[in-house]
């Protein structure tokens, strides 16, 4: 917000300082006078010495620092309004990488600052209507674009954080049968960018939810999966249950329905009803494909799909608030290296099969939808299970190499001329960021296995 905005902020707040004071007050008399005439805030703020941008509105400062800079080490410098004071003050060996909590004091007003250093990035790289897959850590780039067209003569478009410069620049068209490199520059430094084409073959998508149209989903994280589902495959539509129920629509349009329930861990009963189920098995047996993440994995016994009939064994975190992740979260899929699922993400240093997907500093609720085989029906009997479910371990956590204490990501194998089904039930698979907390590393990843999932299924 703006200086004048700040300041009627400000100005309420010390109303209501005021009026809670004289209900307290009953003699009408108090300790001090409020002083609401000062100004809490940051003038200008540095980290080695390079100017932070500063944004009233969201109390966030964001320095572009170049790539040889370790951002958990930083000198900093404050400018302040007369009279202020900060929390913390300015220092030397200061961690901005994933974001530092500044508090400003002057007078009896505060107003707080969250600071987070990043390098510069090329961003919103697209190819006419299709969008690229960023992973800034890499500088790897890549974009799925119709099998068949056309390479020899692309022209992207892109955009970079402030005062960085590309080259080749954006708009110049290139010859894409082979990667393109791109050079970005920052105060003296240089980062290399490879951009992929990976020919696709863009099926029909429905992603189906309870709202009744794609503009009033409420649900933040299945928002933002459907809006990236809606910019990057033009192919893709947004199906309500109530309009499956009333034969609105012909299921047998689609290659692959994707449904994302994030809102509670009871399914709910749009989704169950008899005319509803019905028209899901006969798509399914059909041929079609499922893709379930988040609570949306229990479905599969309601559509006959898991043989044993039985849902997943682990789910908490429903009642969550929004927490800080403490560190960057990753899943294991040792011996599933080669499946198409896990094609082109970034994975942990020295390690093959181990990617990171939520990273530390973002803040999420941490919903899960998963089998433990530490106890229950298959208690240390993983294998057992995915000869009852007719299903597979796709994906574990981090620290389980054997890949049989745990499935996060499970595929339900293809019967007959039936279809497959893929279920996402990890907490670290997060589309929403919230509380405009620091943005997600490895938001790139979440992306590209959605990618590789929707393409797996669908042909």
């Amino acid at each position: 917000m703006q200086d004048s905005n700040m300041k009627t902020i400000v100005h309420k707040l010390a109303l209501s300082v005021v009026a809670l004071l004289g209900l307290l007050s009953c003699d009408e008399k108090h300790e001090g006078e409020l002083i609401n005439d000062k100004e809490a805030k940051i003038n200008a703020f540095q980290a080695d010495g390079i100017d932070g941008i500063i944004d009233e509105e969201k109390q966030t400062i964001t320095v572009y620092a170049p790539w040889n800079t370790d951002l958990t080490k930083m000198t900093t410098s404050l400018s302040l309004p007369e009279g202020a004071t900060s929390v913390p003050t300015a220092g030397t060996n200061v961690d901005l990488s994933k974001g530092a909590k500044y508090r400003i004091f002057n007078g009896n007003l505060y107003w707080d600052y969250t600071v987070t250093a990043q390098y510069p990035q090329l961003e919103n790289f697209a190819i006419g209507k299709y969008k690229a897959t960023i992973d800034h850590s890499t500088g790897k780039i890549s974009v799925k674009y119709p099998k068949g067209e056309s390479l020899t003569a692309l022209t992207p478009t892109f955009s970079t954080t402030p005062n960085a410069t590309v080259s080749p620049a954006s708009g110049v068209t290139q010859n894409f049968t082979q990667s393109v490199t791109y050079t970005m520059s920052y105060r003296g430094k240089s980062f290399v960018y490879s951009v992929e084409i990976i020919p696709t073959n863009f099926a029909p998508i429905a992603f189906v939810g309870t709202a009744n149209s794609a503009s009033a989903i409420a649900n933040e994280d299945e928002k933002a999966a459907y809006t990236w589902l809606a910019e990057n495959y033009d192919t893709a539509k947004y199906i309500s249950f109530s309009d499956i129920k009333d034969g609105k629509v012909n299921l047998n349009d689609y290659k692959v329905i994707w449904w994302h329930w994030d809102n509670n861990k009871e399914l709910p009963a749009e989704a169950k009803a008899d005319a509803v189920v019905n028209k899901m098995k006969q798509f399914y047996a059909a041929g079609g494909s499922f893709l379930l993440s988040s609570w949306a994995v229990q479905y599969v016994v309601d559509l006959g799909i898991a043989l044993d009939g039985k849902v997943v064994n682990n789910m908490w975190g429903e009642n969550n608030v929004p927490f800080t992740v403490g560190e960057d979260w990753s899943l294991c899929y040792k011996g599933n290296e080669n499946h198409p699922l896990f094609k082109g993400l970034t994975k942990k240093s020295g390690v093959d099969y181990i990617s990171f997907f939520l990273s530390k500093g973002t803040n999420t609720k941490g919903h899960n939808a998963i089998w433990n085989f530490d106890w229950g029906d298959y208690e240390h009997n993983a294998a057992g299970w995915q000869t009852a479910a007719g299903s597979k371990i796709l994906a574990s956590l981090h620290w389980d190499v054997t890949m049989s204490n745990r499935a996060v990501i499970f595929e339900y194998l293809k019967r007959g001329n039936a279809g497959r089904t893929i279920c996402i039930g990890s907490e670290a698979y997060d589309w929403y960021n919230e509380n405009n907390s620091p943005a997600n590393a490895y938001k790139s990843n979440i992306e590209l296995l959605t990618a590789n999932a929707l393409e797996y299924l669908a042909n």
